[in-house]
C-alpha cells in the first residue's frame, strides 16, 4: 500500500478540503477578501425657483391746456415709460422710446414698432444685440473686420473672400462691425457657390435709420434724410448655380431696431428671373466669430417649393430690458418737459368739461406664462370747496327730494359719477379706441377693438370689474387663457368729462389706484383665488385727477 493509500485521501479530496477550509476562514474573518462593488453618483444638484415678472410700460396723453402755450388746448403727451430722453439734467419729451427707438402711439412720428414690441424682458450684455423670432429670443454678437461694409460686401467677390460665412441652400443673417471706425451694418447672404442650383429670395427691412445705405447689386444706395426717421428697404434676388446673392444695410445708428421679413422659393418675387431649380431650405443667424467658428442660430428649416417659404418677422434691437415695480425711479418716471413736477401717473388739477385723457399700458410677461388681471383700489372722492355755481347746480339737481337751501348742501363730490371711462384691448397700441365701423344702415362693416369696460369712473371703482364671472372685487382677468412668456399686449384706459356736465363738478376731486396683477399658469387650477405669502400686491401706479 502506498503512502497515499494509507492516508485515504486523493489529491482531488485534499484540494476540496483546503477549499472548504478557505471558505470557512473567509466567513469567520469578515473582510479578509473583497466583495464585488460599484458606485454611481450625481453631484452638484440644484433646484432654483423660476421667475414670473410682469413689466408694465405706458404712454399717457391729455386733451386739455398745453403747458407753456398761453392757453392753447390740444392733445399732447403727458408722460411715458420708458422715455430715455430723460437724464439728470433734463426731462423726457413724454413720448415712449427706448434709447432713441420710438414706440409711442402718440406724437407725430409713425413708429415701426408698437409698445407691445418693446424688448422689455431681455438681459443681453452691452456688446450684444437682442433678436426675437416667434416665441424665441437670442443675444447675438456681430462678426467683425477691419474693412468698411462696402469693401466687406463686395458684390462681385463676396463668396470668394467670405466662403466661411456662406452656407449651402441657406439664407444667412448677421451683423458686421467695422473695427476701424465702429460702424455697424446688417448683412444678408443667400446660398453658397458650391450648392446645387440657384434660388430666389425677397427681403423687406423696416426701421433702418434715415440716412443709411443699402447695397444688393454692387451699387451703394443712400437714403436722404427726411422728416421720417425710419426707412424701409426691399430687395428681390435671383441667382444661378455657382453664385450667391444678398446685400448689406448700414451704417446703423448706435441705437436701432430693425424688422426683417422674407419670402423664398415659390413665395419670392423674382420668379421670372429664376433659371435653376435650387431652393433655400434654411434661414439662420450667425453670432460672433468670423463665419466658420460663428454660432449658428437656425430660425427656420425645412423650407420647400410649395409651402413653408415665408419667414418673419425677425427683429434685431440694439437695446433691451426695462425696470419695473420697486426698480422704477418714482416720481421721476411720471415727469416730462410738460409736467416736470408730477408725482403720480395721473395728476391734473384744472380739468374742465370737454377734457379727456388716455393711457395705453403695454404689459410684458417675462420668463413664464401667466394669467393677468387689471386691478383698482383706494377709490375716494370729495367735493372740495363749494362755489356758488356748484351750489346752484346741486340745488337744481336735488329737486324736491334734496336740500333746498345753501346751508343744507353737503358736497361729497360728483366728479367720479360724471367722468366717462372706457377700458379696452388696444390691439395696435396707438392710444386710440377703435370702435366698430358701421354703414348708413347701422350694420357693422368693420369690427373695432374689444371693450373691457364702459361706464363712469365711479361705476368702474365701486363695481370694480365684476366681469367674466370674476368674484374677486378689485380685479378683472385680462383674457381667459394664459399669456405666453415675452408676449406683449396693450390695454387702453380713457377718461372724458362730457361738456354737458356743467357746474356740479366744480372743485371736486377723485382719487384712485390702477394696477396689474399676474399669477403663474402652471399647476394653477383656480387662478385669481390663490393666497400668496404677501397677499395680492398693492396696485401701482396711482392716479389722482383733481379738477378745480
Amino acid at each position: 500500500m502506498s503512502k497515499q493509500d494509507k492516508l485515504g485521501l486523493s489529491r482531488r479530496r485534499v484540494l476540496a478540503s483546503m477549499g472548504a477550509i478557505g471558505v470557512a476562514s473567509a466567513g469567520a474573518g469578515l473582510g479578509t477578501t473583497a466583495y464585488f462593488s460599484d458606485e454611481e453618483s450625481f453631484t452638484g444638484n440644484t433646484l432654483t425657483a423660476g421667475e414670473l415678472d410682469l413689466k408694465v410700460d405706458w404712454q399717457q396723453t391729455y386733451n386739455g391746456p398745453i403747458p407753456g402755450s398761453d392757453g392753447e388746448v390740444g392733445d399732447h403727451a403727458v408722460n411715458a415709460y420708458p422715455d430715455t430722453a430723460m437724464d439728470d439734467q433734463s426731462y423726457g419729451d413724454g413720448l415712449q422710446d427706448l434709447d432713441g427707438v420710438h414706440y409711442s402711439g402718440a406724437g407725430e412720428t409713425e413708429p415701426v414698432f408698437d409698445a407691445a414690441e418693446i424688448p422689455a424682458c431681455c438681459d443681453c450684455e452691452d456688446d450684444e444685440y437682442y433678436v426675437t423670432y416667434g416665441d424665441e429670443s437670442y443675444c447675438i454678437e456681430p462678426l467683425s473686420g477691419e474693412e468698411s461694409v462696402e469693401d466687406f460686401y463686395d458684390y462681385s467677390n463676396f463668396a470668394a473672400q467670405n466662403g466661411d460665412i456662406t452656407r449651402a441652400d441657406t439664407s444667412v443673417i448677421f451683423l458686421y462691425e467695422n473695427t476701424a471706425n465702429g460702424e455697424l451694418s446688417l448683412v444678408v447672404v443667400n446660398d453658397d457657390q458650391e450648392a446645387n442650383g440657384g434660388g430666389v429670395a425677397s427681403y423687406t427691412l423696416e426701421g433702418a435709420p434715415n440716412g443709411s445705405g443699402f447695397t444688393g447689386t454692387g451699387d451703394w444706395q443712400e437714403q436722404d434724410d427726411g422728416p421720417d426717421p425710419y426707412s424701409e428697404w426691399t430687395a428681390d434676388w435671383a441667382w444661378q448655380e455657382g453664385y450667391t446673392d444678398g446685400g448689406a444695410l448700414g451704417p446703423l445708428n448706435d441705437e436701432f431696431a430693425i424688422r426683417l421679413s422674407a419670402a423664398f422659393n415659390g413665395a419670392a418675387a423674382e420668379q421670372s428671373r429664376r433659371e435653376d431649380d435650387g431652393i433655400v431650405e434654411e434661414v439662420m443667424i450667425l453670432s460672433g466669430g468670423s463665419g466658420q467658428d460663428s454660432d449658428e442660430i437656425v430660425l427656420e428649416s425645412g423650407l420647400d417649393e410649395s409651402e413653408n417659404n415665408e419667414v418673419g418677422p425677425v427683429t434685431i434691437h440694439s437695446s433691451c430690458g426695462i425696470d419695473s415695480g420697486s426698480e422704477l425711479d418714482v416720481p421721476a418716471v411720471f415727469q416730462s418737459e410738460n409736467y416736470p413736477d408730477q408725482e403720480h401717473l395721473v395728476e391734473f388739477t384744472d380739468v374742465k368739461p370737454g377734457d379727456s385723457g388716455e393711457i395705453t399700458f403695454s404689459l410684458h410677461l417675462c420668463d413664464n406664462p401667466g394669467y393677468v388681471w387689471m386691478t383698482a383700489a383706494n377709490f375716494s372722492q370729495n367735493g372740495g370747496t363749494l362755489t356758488e355755481p356748484e351750489i346752484d347746480a346741486i340745488l337744481d339737481q336735488a329737486g324736491n327730494d334734496g336740500p333746498t337751501t345753501v346751508d343744507e348742501v353737503e358736497d361729497s363730490g360728483h366728479l367720479a359719477e360724471k367722468v366717462e371711462v372706457t377700458v379696452w384691448y388696444d390691439e395696435d397700441c396707438n392710444n386710440v379706441y377703435d370702435e366698430d365701423e358701421v354703414n348708413e344702415q347701422d350694420e357693422v362693416v368693420e369690427e373695432g377693438e374689444e371693450a373691457i369696460f364702459e361706464g363712469t369712473l365711479q361705476e368702474l371703482m365701486e363695481n370694480t370689474f365684476e366681469l367674466e364671472n370674476d368674484e374677486d372685487e378689485g380685479m378683472v382677468q385680462l383674457g381667459a387663457d394664459c399669456y405666453p412668456a415675452r408676449a406683449g399686449f396693450c390695454i387702453g384706459f380713457e377718461w372724458e368729462v362730457p361738456t354737458s356736465v356743467g357746474n356740479i363738478i366744480q372743485g371736486d376731486e377723485a382719487h384712485f389706484d390702477l394696477g396689474f396683477y399676474t399669477e403663474q399658469c402652471r399647476h394653477n387650477d383656480d387662478p385669481g383665488n390663490s393666497t400668496a405669502e404677501n397677499g395680492t400686491p398693492t396696485p401701482t401706479p396711482t392716479g389722482t385727477p383733481t379738477p378745480e
